[in-house]
Formats: structure tokens, C-alpha cells, sequence
């Protein structure tokens, strides 16, 4: 494994090979170094984590269900679904190096057709870019045949590094959420007036069973979300449509940088995606072209 750093004035990043990740955004604020991601305390620990921290996942991102339209494109042998792209997912393997600067690093994946249970070879690329006070990540691919493709980036923020998310608040540009059938299936679109989803207006993240997040929202124009604290706001734009917001409702595995193992909701997990209600087909020999950019107002 190896991990790499890029940096700018205002933000430096650090990041692995091992599913094209990124381990910690430092914000360079007051000459100090203020981490914004939970994450666990030392490398060793991110690459053995479960939950996938700071990974690029593929092929699919979520769980996507066998059915007859899916089985087109994908070998699901005995099993009734795959999550996050199944046992060779793109979270489970080391991207190459492509090429480095000082503020931008770019990883890629050749995967085989069915190497992955999914249909055709896939050429994936991975970018992040520092952009003044943003990270910009940037999802290429190309398939030689129709296949699916759903990537996503998954970091777990926790702004000032507290132990729980009640320092923090929230606003989700969505008017609607996706509903979930009898097996967990993402269906159709729900407004969210009138319900705990409603995130329209700016909320506090007190968190507990009636209201913890784990759902996608639909998001309007580009911009997703916003998370912020007393001293950090962090806007989220992407061309992606859909927005999966997840307030770490399981304990982690490991110890956190901000909290101990099996601490609930230390960090709130915000990745852009194609809304999993319909099936990511990629085109063969068509570019998919995707990106997702956090900035940060400190």
C-alpha cells in the first residue's frame, strides 16, 4: 500500500492506493492542521475497517437487487443481491497511480468482463483535485459493452471532530427522498414535507432511532447539502442526482479519530451517486463522466 499527499495553501489531503481513498482532509486554518473526516486512528486500521471509510466504491454503489433486467448484466450466481458492487468491489481492490502534482492525483482500475460478476471490460479512473478551499473528485470510466457502473465516494465528516454529530447542522437540497419496498428495493420518489427527511431548512444532527439517516435524497440543480458548525460549512455540489446521507447508526470497528469503537453516530457519511431506484447502465464505448466537490468556507 501507499499513501500519497496532496496539498494547496488552504487544504492538504492525504490518500492510498487501496480503493483509490482518501484517509484525512486536513483544513490549514489558524496554522493549524483541523481534520474534518472520522476516521480510524492509524492506516493499518482504515485498510482492515468495515464500512467503507473514505473508499471509492463500485462497481455498484448500495445494493443492487437480482431481478430480470439486472440479471442481463450481471452473474449474481447464488446470491439474491450484491452490496456495493459484491466480493471483487472496487473498495476491496489498489487502484494504480496514474499521475501526481502537488494539488491533484489521479488512480485507475482495468477490470475484466465478469472478473467482477458484471458484464464487460471497464476501464475506471479516479481524480482528486484541490481547488482553492474544495476537493473535487472526478469518477471516469469506459465499458466495451453495456454493463452497469454506480461509483461513489464515501467519507465520513465529523467537522470538529466531536464524538457525536450534535455540534453539527444540516441542510439537504431535496424535496424528495427515495421510498424502499418489502426487501429494501429503492422504488420511487417521497416528498419529505412532513416527515424527519425534511432537511430543507437548516437542522441541528441530535440523532437517535426515531430520526437517524440512512436513505437517498433527489437534489436539485447541483447542489446537494450542506454540513456545517460554528467554525466550518462544507457545501457539496455534483452532477450526480442523488444524494445518500448516512449518520453512522452502526458502531465503528475500530477506534475513531474522533471517537472510540462502537460510538453511534460520530460521523455522518455524505456520497453523491446515480439514484439506485433505476438500473446504472453504462453504454459501451460511451465516457462516463461524474464529479463531486466539497467546499469548505472556514
Amino acid at each position: 500500500m501507499n499513501i500519497y499527499t496532496i496539498e494547496n495553501d488552504k487544504l492538504k489531503v492525504i490518500l492510498t492506493d487501496y480503493a483509490a481513498s482518501v484517509y484525512q482532509i486536513y483544513l490549514k486554518k489558524d496554522n493549524e492542521l483541523k481534520a474534518v473526516l472520522s476516521t480510524p486512528k492509524n492506516i493499518t486500521d482504515f485498510i482492515d475497517m468495515q464500512g467503507s471509510y473514505g473508499r471509492t466504491v463500485g462497481r455498484t454503489a448500495g445494493r443492487l437487487f437480482k431481478y430480470n433486467e439486472s440479471m442481463k448484466y450481471v452473474d449474481f450466481k447464488d446470491e439474491a443481491s450484491l452490496m456495493h458492487g459484491g466480493t471483487n468491489k472496487f473498495a476491496a481492490k489498489y487502484f494504480t497511480l496514474d499521475n501526481m502534482s502537488d494539488t491533484s492525483i489521479s488512480f485507475s482500475l482495468n477490470v475484466n468482463s465478469y472478473e467482477d460478476q458484471y458484464t464487460g471490460n471497464l476501464s475506471a479512473k479516479v481524480t482528486y483535485s484541490l481547488e482553492d478551499t474544495s476537493l473535487v473528485v472526478k469518477h471516469e470510466a469506459l465499458a466495451d459493452e453495456d454493463s452497469l457502473l454506480n461509483m461513489t465516494f464515501h467519507p465520513y465528516f465529523n467537522l470538529d471532530q466531536t464524538e457525536n454529530l450534535s455540534s453539527h447542522e444540516l441542510v439537504i437540497n431535496a424535496e424528495y427522498y427515495l421510498s424502499q419496498n418489502e426487501i429494501g428495493r429503492f422504488v420511487e420518489k417521497v416528498s419529505v414535507e412532513n416527515t424527519y427527511r425534511d432537511y430543507r431548512n437548516k437542522k441541528q444532527l441530535v440523532i437517535n432511532e426515531n430520526n437517524k439517516l440512512d436513505g437517498i435524497f433527489m437534489f436539485n440543480d447541483n447542489y446537494a447539502c450542506t454540513l456545517s458548525t460554528k467554525e466550518i460549512k462544507m457545501n457539496v455540489f455534483s452532477n450526480y442526482d442523488s444524494l445518500v446521507v448516512y449518520t453512522q447508526n452502526k458502531g465503528a470497528s475500530h477506534d475513531l479519530t474522533n471517537a472510540l469503537a462502537n460510538t453511534l453516530h460520530a460521523g455522518i457519511a455524505i456520497e453523491c451517486q446515480k439514484p439506485q431506484s433505476i438500473l446504472p447502465i453504462i453504454k459501451a464505448n460511451e465516457p462516463y463522466n461524474y464529479y463531486i466537490k466539497y467546499e469548505f468556507d472556514f
